[in-house]
This record gives C-alpha cells, structure tokens and sequence, in this order.
C-alpha cells in the first residue's frame, strides 16, 4: 500500500518510484487524468504493480496488504490542496466563489462530528472536517501489522534523493545512480501545481482554524 490522506502527494511519490524503478505504481482508484499522464497501472491493485494508492482506512483495507508506506504531509498543506483538488482539479487552485460559498448539507464529510454543523462558510467548515479526518486516518493506518515505512512530506521534498534512497530499500526494489539522477532532474512530473503568491485574506486558515488543526 501507498497510504496517504488525499492531498499529501502520493501522486507526486508514485511519479517518482516509477522514474526511478520503470515499475507502474497501481490506485485504488481508477482516474482517467492520472492514467493519461504517465500512469500506465492506475486501477490496477495486484502485484503487477509495485504500490498501490489508497486513501481508504480501515482494518478491512488495511488487510489487503502486506507492506505499507504511509505518506504524511503538514495539515495545513494537505488539507488546503484536497480543498483545491476538489474545487479545481489536480493542477489549479479552487476559484475564489468555492471559499464563500455557503454550507449545504451535500456539502458535508460524513467522517465529521456534529459540532461542524454549526459552521455555515464552506472553508471552515471543510477544514474542521477534514482536521479530524486527517487525525483518524493517520491513527488508522500507524496501526498497520506488517512491515511499515513511514515518509514525511516535508523531507521528502527536501532531501529527495535520501528518503527515496531509504523506501527503495524497504520495498526491495534495485535501481542504479544512473535512474537515481534522471529521476531527480525530472522530479516534478505533471501533476505540480503552480504556487500561489499571495493569499487572499478569506483564502487564509484563521487563527481559530489553525489551533484546531495543531491540536
């Protein structure tokens, strides 16, 4: 398994096994935009692959594997790019009219608790929702039985060729200098969205927001 709350970069990881390795990393999911970018096992979840992308918890999906890496990301970045990946797409930011409008009930996380109903923007009431699904999802899969590595976004993004250095050793998998450096000149892929300069004030987290999520 590839475990990771949705938006933590698992696209971006499987991107890199795959230049490093030439092995097709496999989804849960079946998603036409990923597959037509350079995902030729996206939908596949057997070991023709040599991840699998999920972002299920559970100990019925947690038993389907029998090694996981978990991919864990700040929450603050996680939960602002599943909020643009639901408002736009895997390579734009969610437009402005997505941050204001109003709660709705077809709007709401059932992994949420009742105290988000009392919320009627849509922006914070996603991140309250998705804070405790970010929480429950990590306390889930850190409970997993088989052998488990565990990357943190942040250092991934920082010292690449390390912490990839380190999960090819976990998941067996040989490689030579030679794929090493050409994964790194074309780390990026297709699915990098452009960074945003500023933030508009209603785009940002709150200070109430904030201490929700770092508690």
């Amino acid at each position: 398994a590839l475990a990771s709350f949705p938006g933590s970069g698992n696209t971006w990881l499987r991107h890199m096994i795959q230049q490093v390795t030439g092995i097709a990393t496999g989804s849960i999911f079946n998603d036409s935009s990923i597959y037509n970018h350079g995902f030729p096992g996206e939908g596949y979840r057997d070991d023709t692959v040599i991840v699998i992308k999920t972002h299920k918890l559970g100990l019925k999906e947690r038993k389907k594997y029998q090694k996981a890496v978990v991919l864990i990301r700040d929450p603050l970045d996680a939960i602002r790019s599943n909020f643009n990946v639901k408002g736009r797409g895997h390579l734009s930011h969610a437009p402005y009219s997505a941050y204001r409008k109003r709660y709705s009930e077809g709007n709401l996380d059932r992994t949420a608790t009742l105290a988000c109903y009392s919320i009627s923007n849509y922006w914070p009431t996603f991140t309250r929702q998705r804070a405790i699904a970010w929480y429950m999802f990590y306390l889930d899969w850190l409970e997993f039985k088989g052998p488990l590595h565990v990357i943190q976004y942040e250092k991934l993004r920082n010292d690449t060729a390390h912490e990839m250095q380190k999960l090819l050793r976990f998941l067996a998998v040989p490689y030579t200098q030679s794929n090493m450096s050409c994964m790194l000149r074309n780390r990026e892929g297709d699915f990098k969205r452009k960074a945003v300069k500023k933030l508009k004030p209603f785009q940002r987290f709150s200070s109430n927001m904030t201490k929700l999520i770092e508690s």
